[in-house]
């Protein structure tokens, strides 16, 4: 399938893709934001405490990720990616079989279903071994398809 035809073989162009972003903006924003509050001197601490608690399943298994992250973590050489100037391959495919890509896609949907909590600790660990882990895997979590699928779409 050519990268300009949808799955119904429709042909679209990069204006198609642009006009239908831009038409999917919120105009009106009706949720509260504790960012923009702060920024009209309105500190409203509700909107972030308490801090969402996870239950006993959760947290271990966010803690059974990272130390699977950590082992994985050790193998990995650095000097490789600085060497070659890119990740190699294997290392990509670790972190594909650990589930990292799928760190915050919900369990339903194939993913690992963690929190924001483990998702910030195993990046953090990634980008202790090279910083290119934390914007890689990060950019695909937050600005890629997984996040506003989940924000933004539908059970379908």
């Amino acid at each position: 399938m050519s990268a300009n035809v949808d799955a119904a073989g429709v042909h679209v162009t990069a204006e198609d893709a642009r006009n239908a972003a831009e038409a999917a903006r919120e105009t009106v924003w009706e949720r509260p934001s504790f960012a923009k509050g702060l920024y009209l001197g309105d500190f409203d601490l509700s909107l972030i405490h308490p801090h969402p608690q996870s239950t006993p399943e959760d947290t271990q298994r966010g803690e059974v990720f990272l130390r699977t992250v950590e082992e994985y973590a050790r193998t990995i050489d650095a000097a490789v990616i600085e060497r070659d100037a890119k990740i190699p391959d294997e290392y990509l495919a670790g972190l594909a079989k650990l589930g990292v890509f799928g760190m915050k896609i919900p369990q339903e949907y194939g993913g690992l279903g963690l929190n924001l909590t483990y998702y910030g600790r195993a990046l953090a660990i990634l980008g202790s071994v090279h910083p290119a882990f934390g914007a890689l895997v990060s950019a695909h979590q937050s600005i890629g398809v997984p996040e506003p699928v989940k924000v933004f779409g539908t059970p379908e």
